[in-house]
């Protein structure tokens, strides 16, 4: 009888069919089903945002750089007063055609000044100058000048300046009594003056400066014995102009 016998083979293929029918379920699965992320290992692989800074404007960062690399003008008051010594080289000449000047004489001379500045490239003010020499005799020989000068500042972040002035001057030889303590003049001519020079000055405190300067000195006497005065001057030079 073969009915037990093909029950069993059947039985026998149908256990070996069945786990290959499992095994194709599991590389074909559901397209209708989605796999579910988990929010945890979502949030470790998110990335932080980068964070945001904000960008100053290229013009503002060019003017900032513009200002740190430019030197900042000196400050000046509105009005100064200034004083100076130093030592100036007197010598004359005569009138007229160009003629030698006679042996120079090194004596000590004064300065001072007062006025009020335009801005801070110019100051304008007037300005008295006097060369003085005591002779043996008991005699005040002296080259005075009266002006209203200017000094410019070319640069005004620079102490640097160009100086010119113009006015009246004064040669004369006073005769000093010491008995009186009063004087005498012996000679005294008077001419048309005009002034030319430059100097340096720094800061020394609150509106105060100092610096060297150096000047040139004319004056004109005319008449029969007329002559030419010059002044050679190398000095220093204190202002005051109270700017804090």
């Amino acid at each position: 009888m073969r009915t037990p016998g093909f029950l069993f083979l059947a039985a026998a293929a149908l256990c070996c069919t069945a786990p290959a029918a499992l095994r194709a379920q599991d590389h074909d699965p559901n397209p209708q089903l989605r796999e579910v992320p988990d929010d945890d290992a979502a949030d470790d692989e998110r990335e932080d945002p980068a964070p945001v800074t904000r960008r100053r404007p290229r013009e503002a960062e060019r003017r900032d750089a513009d200002r740190a690399g430019r030197p900042q003008a000196l400050r000046r008051g509105a009005y100064y007063a200034s004083f100076g010594v130093g030592v100036g080289s007197e010598a004359v000449a005569s009138l007229g055609a160009p003629s030698p000047w006679y042996p120079s004489r090194l004596r000590p001379t004064v300065n001072v000044g007062f006025g009020a500045g335009v801005g801070q490239a110019l100051r304008i003010g007037f300005e008295g100058f006097a060369w003085f020499n005591v002779t043996g005799d008991g005699a005040l020989e002296t080259v005075t000048t009266a002006m209203v000068g200017a000094r410019v500042y070319p640069i005004p972040t620079s102490g640097l300046y160009l100086r010119a002035a113009g006015g009246f001057g004064r040669y004369g030889q006073d005769l000093l009594d010491d008995y009186c303590d009063c004087s005498e003049p012996i000679v005294q001519d008077y001419g048309l003056a005009w002034a030319v020079g430059g100097g340096f000055e720094v800061p020394a405190g609150n509106g105060l400066w100092i610096g060297p300067s150096v000047e040139m000195i004319r004056m004109n006497i005319d008449g029969p014995d007329g002559y030419r005065e010059r002044v050679l001057n190398l000095g220093i030079t204190l202002t005051f102009d109270g700017h804090h």
